[in-house]
């Protein structure tokens, strides 16, 4: 016969883990509602796909509009929606707060850029402009 604190204890475990897994699926289905982790997960794609079938010197101008909407939907500034990480070869795009997608790429080149910029000062016809060079290593003794 089970005693009263072990029915209690089971109850609170069990109504725990169920917060928790309804809150982590809530979490999931909203990012993708707005459209934020749709477009985050598409244009991270695209671009490292340019970048590895990319040779050095090539330049590229992509629209980011539709990721542009979303971020500023989202409360992020359009300047920080994609971002370079030339030391460990990933795009970062972010559309929400504190987190974003990233994907590596394995060309081994140098990404240079500009923010993506706003012509109109809106996000209207947004472009990311960026080039690919040949990496430099520096190697001092």
């Amino acid at each position: 016969m089970e005693r009263r604190g072990d029915v209690i204890y089971d109850t609170i475990v069990h109504t725990i883990i169920f917060v928790l897994f309804f809150s982590g699926t809530f979490w999931f289905v909203s990012s993708y509602t707005n459209g934020a982790a749709f477009w985050e997960d598409f244009y991270a794609k695209e671009i490292v796909a340019l970048i590895d079938k990319a040779e050095p010197g090539m330049k590229f101008t992509i629209d980011v509009t539709p990721l542009a909407i979303v971020a500023s939907r989202t409360g992020v500034p359009v300047r920080d929606v994609v971002s370079f990480d030339n030391v460990h070869n990933k795009v970062v795009v972010r559309t929400r707060l504190g987190s974003g997608t990233s994907f590596s790429f394995f060309n081994d080149l140098d990404v240079v850029y500009s923010p993506v910029v706003s012509p109109s000062g809106s996000s209207v016809s947004t472009q990311l402009v960026f080039e690919v060079k040949e990496k430099i290593y520096d190697v001092r003794a």
